[in-house]
């Protein structure tokens, strides 16, 4: 149980130090400013944001846990479908998110972060399953 669990945290260890390298490469390469967190652009995008992304973080916590029940019954010695649901809810609202920064966001470069760590997020997703590196 513990290699396990040392396992998933040097996995999302080497992830996100893999997605920061990432950012910062594309802000260099495509000229993208940091934004802060006060931009008034932000909060709009983010109020747009979380309208559509409410009801989607609802719906999937309810198809998660019909998942988790499936996942229980019919594959209890595997986990492995439960992950690739979270991580793929995961990549599902991060395209939400870029969609909205490129669509209604005053600085639109700002999406292809985003898509950067989603993509980097499913490569990290298909390492894991096809080597199978939690178990």
């Amino acid at each position: 149980m513990v290699g396990i669990f040392l396992r998933l945290v040097l996995i999302f260890i080497i992830t996100f130090v893999f997605m920061y390298i990432a950012k910062y490469m594309m802000r260099k390469m495509f000229n993208i400013s940091q934004v802060s967190d006060d931009d008034p652009s932000r909060n709009y995008v983010e109020q747009r944001h979380r309208e559509v992304d409410k009801p989607f973080k609802d719906y999937s916590f309810v198809i998660l846990f019909v998942v988790l029940v499936i996942n229980l019954v019919y594959f209890p010695e595997s986990n492995r479908l439960l992950v690739i649901a979270v991580l793929l809810f995961i990549f599902l609202r991060m395209m939400i998110k870029a969609f909205f920064e490129w669509k209604y966001f005053e600085y639109p470069k700002q999406f292809i972060l985003t898509l950067t760590e989603a993509i980097i997020l499913i490569v990290v997703v298909v390492i894991v399953v096809k080597f199978d590196l939690l178990y």
